[in-house]
């Protein structure tokens, strides 16, 4: 009777240990709050996107002014001959070419320095990536869904390992 109720025991150990294994440990995340947080400020794209539309609408009314001075060239020079008045606008246009390659050199030497400063969105998102990678892995993690998945219809808050890995991040 021992040896049966200790057989018995032992079985049902080991059923409990080979079932648990079995059993996929589920976690949860909540993807789109680590991303919000990594993601440079709205701000940030918003200078960089002020200083493009600058550097487009100056270079524009450069290059117009240009092409107007060379079409009035053009007309000076078909109808007299008075080459004084053609060179004082060659004179302009070279100004203007000079003054475009400068400016251009300093805007978007400046656009640039404001580009260094807001992180790539590519490594911003293999770096969350690799993150909730490592602590699935190292806390035994078989699957992890996103929170915002319509598909699942309710979690224990136990299960939800954003924090740890906002805190891997160092959010």
């Amino acid at each position: 009777m021992k040896k049966a109720f200790l057989f018995t025991l032992l079985f049902c150990a080991s059923f409990v240990a080979y079932a648990q294994q079995q059993i996929p440990k589920i976690g949860i995340i909540d993807y789109s709050r680590i991303v919000q947080r990594m993601m440079p400020s709205l701000d940030q794209l918003q200078e960089v996107k002020n200083i493009k539309q600058a550097i487009d609408d100056e270079t524009a009314a450069i290059e117009t002014e240009i092409a107007a001075l060379e079409k009035e060239k053009e007309d000076v020079a078909s109808k007299s001959h008075y080459s004084d008045a053609a060179d004082e606008i060659d004179e302009q246009i070279t100004s203007l070419k000079y003054y475009l390659q400068q400016y251009l050199e300093e805007k978007n030497k400046e656009l640039e320095e404001k580009k260094a400063l807001v992180p790539d969105t590519a490594e911003i998102i293999s770096k969350i990536v690799n993150q909730i990678q490592y602590v699935a892995e190292s806390e035994g993690y078989s699957i992890i869904f996103d929170s915002k998945d319509k598909n699942i219809i309710w979690w224990t808050h136990s299960v939800d390992i954003t924090d740890m890995v906002m805190r891997k991040l160092r959010l």
